[in-house]
């Protein structure tokens, strides 16, 4: 069997991540694929440096799809990773019909337009990352039987050392020696609600001098963050470190990983954070609470509520016990429920039944 991952973003986040490392462990485990990507992308360089087949579709709407209804001759079924690659792939299969795949990250509902529900009735299955972004596709009018909940996975590979991330930390954001690092690594953008956290910062700056919080990130909010960040007399509290790539490798700098989204499909960087043993502090938005289960693998506050995110964090600073029994148990479940190869013998399984004609039913209840 031959997949086409479909997923032309120009730039590197989660859902590009997943893309590869689902086509990676795929052609593991002896699946046959390739990646039909944007031509100069950092998904297209990732998947040949991985020995991957990457095949350009061109940013142009009208050469993309024309190039995706020749490229769809030659594979068995079409896996979209994103919205866009979504809407190709279902005018493309209005010429060449084949089996569909899509896998949906967002947990915002889809707009109430003729062609999104076009689009959905072309897909054979639809993947959604959560059983809360499943929901939302119901209450839409998704049926039920055509999706399925496939949770996203993390690589479980060795971190740097807690010292050497330190360092690299210190090096770049000339961070003074001794402080405590509350980190978050996530785009700068609305639903990332980075504004909350900021709000928290200051709560915890009030009451502790030896916290430094750091940011990892680019995005559209950057500007309207540093502004904030000014209002809120947080310049020498608060480091904006910009995008560093593959940064969940410095995850053991951080004393407490926190998350702040309002929508967030699943929030695999939570997933790294746990692998790395780092505690989290997350608020309840999307998919996070089937992450983090709280007090149980991490602390969950409300959406937006600066003062319980204050207190979560500065609970994980002040008791190293309930910081250490927090982030062993959210690594040892990642490791089980959240693996790259029990992901890709899902969808693996599932490429087989949609190809063959069957369902392979959903192994997650919503």
């Amino acid at each position: 069997m031959r997949v086409l991952h479909l997923n032309n973003e120009k730039t590197w986040r989660g859902g590009e991540r997943q893309t590869l490392l689902t086509a990676r462990e795929h052609r593991r485990q002896g699946g046959d694929n390739a990646i039909a990507c944007r031509p100069g992308s950092p998904l297209e360089a990732a998947a040949r440096a991985e020995g991957i087949p990457a095949i350009g579709l061109a940013a142009s709407a009208p050469a993309a799809l024309a190039k995706l209804i020749k490229l769809a001759g030659e594979f068995d079924l079409l896996h979209c990773h994103t919205g866009r690659a979504h809407s190709l792939a279902a005018a493309a299969t209005l010429v060449r019909r084949k089996p569909l795949i899509v896998t949906r990250r967002v947990d915002f509902v889809p707009g109430n337009t003729w062609f999104n529900r076009f689009k959905y009735r072309r897909a054979d299955k639809v993947v959604c990352v959560s059983r809360h972004i499943a929901r939302e596709l119901h209450a839409w009018g998704l049926p039920p039987a055509r999706t399925v909940v496939i949770y996203e996975a993390v690589p479980d590979i060795p971190c740097l050392s807690r010292e050497v991330c330190r360092e690299q930390l210190r090096a770049r954001l000339d961070l003074p020696p001794g402080k405590r690092i509350v980190g978050n690594i996530a785009a700068l953008a609305p639903h990332k609600d980075q504004a909350t956290l900021l709000r928290a910062a200051q709560a915890v700056a009030a009451r502790r001098n030896d916290v430094a919080f750091v940011i990892i990130g680019e995005g559209e909010l950057r500007e309207e963050l540093l502004r904030l960040r000014a209002a809120l007399g947080l310049e020498r509290v608060v480091h904006l470190a910009g995008f560093i790539p593959e940064a969940q490798r410095l995850l053991p700098a951080f004393d407490v990983f926190a998350m702040s989204s309002c929508m967030e499909g699943l929030g695999t960087i939570v997933l790294d954070a746990g692998l790395a043993a780092v505690p989290v502090a997350a608020t309840a938005g999307g998919g996070l609470p089937e992450t983090v289960i709280n007090d149980q693998t991490g602390l969950l506050v409300p959406v937006g509520d600066a003062p319980a995110l204050a207190e979560a964090i500065l609970r994980l600073l002040a008791d190293p016990a309930l910081a250490a029994r927090l982030a062993g148990a959210a690594q040892a479940r990642i490791r089980t429920d959240f693996s790259v190869s029990h992901m890709a013998q899902q969808y693996t399984e599932m490429y087989q039944a949609v190809c063959a004609g069957g369902d392979p039913g959903n192994p997650r209840p919503v």
